[in-house]
């Protein structure tokens, strides 16, 4: 095998592994909780205001696990697991708290 044909093929292995680090990385997404009531819910945003007063507002989907497995309603308690994509918060979880 000629030397060319070894660099080359060296270069090309360690490409092929810092390429695949670099996809590993960026696929990992942070999340994130926010526990409230909701206050507003439709077919794709559901708003909850947490103890401070603070509203947020979270994007759902198909995507979206809902446990127990049912929507929130209005004036529950719910602890969600979220994402930031584009700058819009995703719902990846939402947690129905029991009432105590």
């Amino acid at each position: 095998m000629s030397r060319s044909l070894r660099i080359g093929l060296a270069v090309s292995v360690i490409f092929v592994a810092l390429l695949t680090m670099g996809l590993e990385i960026s696929f990992a997404q942070k999340y994130s909780e926010f526990k409230g009531k909701v206050v507003s819910i439709d077919k794709k945003i559901v708003s909850v205001k947490d103890s401070k007063g603070m509203t947020m507002n979270f994007a759902t989907g198909r995507k979206t696990q809902y446990a127990p497995n049912r929507r929130p309603a209005v004036g529950e308690s719910v602890e969600v697991e979220y994402f930031m994509k584009k700058g819009t918060s995703v719902a990846y979880q939402i947690k129905i708290k029991a009432e105590q």
